[in-house]
């Protein structure tokens, strides 16, 4: 059987690409992990988890749907389809593999799964420690988990070797937003949308959209025990709506910008400021809301146009964007709401939530994107959201 970067190779060749430029694209993969995709309904009777099989030739099989024990939004109620969580990392899989957690904005609730191959054991549901989560990070026994509706927060917990979450209550920080709930939802334009841990784990940064202003970032210090700073340091964004953001292997902040359809670079002081590198790198599209990186290569997923932008990142940092903006186009009427790229850096997977299924690409040398296959998950419309590999 054909492995995966022979196959990447042999589609390479069969596209015209040189030789040359696949050894420069296919020499910073890091090594496979698990086959398994994890898709997120956040239906608002009863949210589940659906698990899906990836193939050497980077498609798609669904082969088991999982209750989290909690609800989520679908649609949501005060923005259009098909954003209602306003977030990046609503569904988590642990640093080790070995954990799977969800987002119930609903239920205001955490779900624990222990992942065995193919299966998901519920071990766990808990309080998220505040209203409508919506993002996770972990880092060893730490799990932080960012809720955003109401005086927004950060709530810490420990994980045990069972799968179980305590909640860290003194370790609360509050993040500088106040939505209201209007129905199930609050405007997420004006609300963080993520959270995520420097590759060295020596800062949280927090992503937080102002839509009537200008977004920010909040990067709390971590201490050896998980422990967060008591106030962040706080660097302000061009763009009123930060949103999706990744590290490169260089230890970069690279994030989506959803206003203006763009995307930045950072580097990360020793204070914890970021220093701009390349800002507001415009895609000529529309609502870059999730991002992905990938070895040198950066994706938006950009819903108001249902296509997918690529980037070049240099080894400063800066960023290049690819081509004319547009390195692949969706179907016809559909929405990216989330992106994320295969651990062994082949593929990269997008959600569509209006057709409520999945698209799989190859990436390709320069950053091209090759269509290999697309997944029904989810109906259609439903609020699907959340992917994770």
């Amino acid at each position: 059987m054909q492995s995966p970067r022979l196959f990447t190779a042999s589609v390479a060749i069969a596209l015209g690409l040189t030789g040359s430029a696949y050894a420069q694209s296919s020499a910073v993969l890091p090594h496979a992990d698990s086959p398994y995709i994890y898709v997120m309904s956040n239906d608002i009777y009863a949210n589940s988890v659906a698990v899906l099989k990836r193939s050497i030739f980077g498609g798609l099989d669904k082969v088991a749907v999982v209750p989290t024990g909690g609800v989520g939004v679908g649609v949501g109620t005060t923005a259009p389809p098909p954003d209602p969580l306003g977030s990046q990392n609503a569904l988590l899989k642990s640093d080790d593999g070995r954990w799977l957690f969800a987002t119930n904005a609903g239920s205001n609730q955490i779900s624990v799964f222990a992942i065995r191959g193919s299966q998901l054991i519920l071990t766990d549901v808990v309080a998220s420690g505040g209203s409508y989560p919506v993002s996770v990070a972990q880092r060893g026994n730490r799990v932080y988990v960012l809720n955003s509706a109401g005086a927004s927060n950060v709530a810490v917990f420990e994980l045990n070797a069972n799968g179980h979450l305590t909640a860290v209550v003194s370790e609360t920080r509050v993040i500088g937003t106040d939505q209201a709930l209007v129905g199930n939802q609050p405007n997420v334009g004006m609300t963080p949308a993520e959270l995520q841990l420097t590759p060295d784990g020596q800062w949280l940064a927090v992503a937080v959209k102002d839509a009537s202003a200008k977004g920010w970032f909040e990067l709390f210090s971590v201490d050896r025990h998980g422990n967060l700073a008591q106030d962040p340091t706080i660097t302000p964004s061009n763009d009123p709506q930060p949103f999706g953001f990744a590290f490169d292997t260089r230890g970069h902040l690279i994030t989506s910008e959803a206003a203006g359809s763009a995307a930045s670079s950072y580097s990360v002081a020793r204070d914890g400021h970021l220093q701009a590198i390349s800002s507001d790198v415009a895609n000529g599209q529309a609502a870059a809301c999730w991002l992905a990186v990938s070895g040198r290569y950066a994706f938006t997923a950009n819903a108001g146009k249902g296509n997918i932008s690529a980037y070049r990142i240099g080894e400063s940092g800066a960023l290049t964007l690819i081509g004319n903006g547009v390195a692949a186009t969706l179907e016809s009427g559909a929405a990216p709401t989330d992106l994320k790229v295969s651990p062994d850096g082949l593929f990269l997977y997008v959600g569509n939530s209006l057709g409520g299924d999945v698209d799989s690409y190859l990436i390709l040398p320069e950053g091209q994107l090759f269509k290999v296959g697309q997944t029904a998950v989810f109906p259609g419309a439903s609020g699907m959201q959340g992917l994770a590999l």
